[in-house]
This record gives C-alpha cells, structure tokens and sequence, in this order.
C-alpha cells in the first residue's frame, strides 16, 4: 500500500525561473501531483504560487528540495 500525503506550499519564484517547466518536472521528475490554488506569476517578473502537493512523503521532500535547488523559495503552509 503507497501512503501517500498532501502538503500546502508557499513558492516565491524568481523572475529568471518563472518561464521553466518546473511544475511539469514535479510530475515527471518526482511522481507529484501538483494543484494550484493560486497564481500571481508574469513573463519576466518574480512572482509567488500557492501549490498543494500529493505523493509519497519521500518524493515530495525531493520535489522541495529541486525547487530549493532551483533557486525557488518554498515555505510549507
């Protein structure tokens, strides 16, 4: 049986990363099911996203840890 939990994040994302795929590599990369809840991202800005995130408890602190690695602010909320 695969536990599998949600967790609330807060992203702060920078303006160089707002235009790479990276709620795609979420699923691709970390088997995440991604839902945003709310968005306020432009072309070329800096801009924030609040995302509730289901997998396994191991993949979604991987997933948080490409994002970070991306230079992309995550807060759990």
């Amino acid at each position: 049986m695969r536990c599998r939990v949600v967790k609330t994040l807060r992203l702060n994302v920078p303006a160089e990363r707002v235009k790479e795929p990276f709620m795609y590599r979420m699923v691709t990369g970390y088997n995440l099911q991604p839902n945003i809840i709310e968005a306020n991202l432009g072309p070329d800005r800096c801009g924030s996203m609040v995302v509730e995130v289901s997998g396994r408890p191991h993949d979604i602190e991987s997933g948080i840890l490409f994002l970070r690695e991306a230079d992309i602010e995550v807060e759990e909320i």
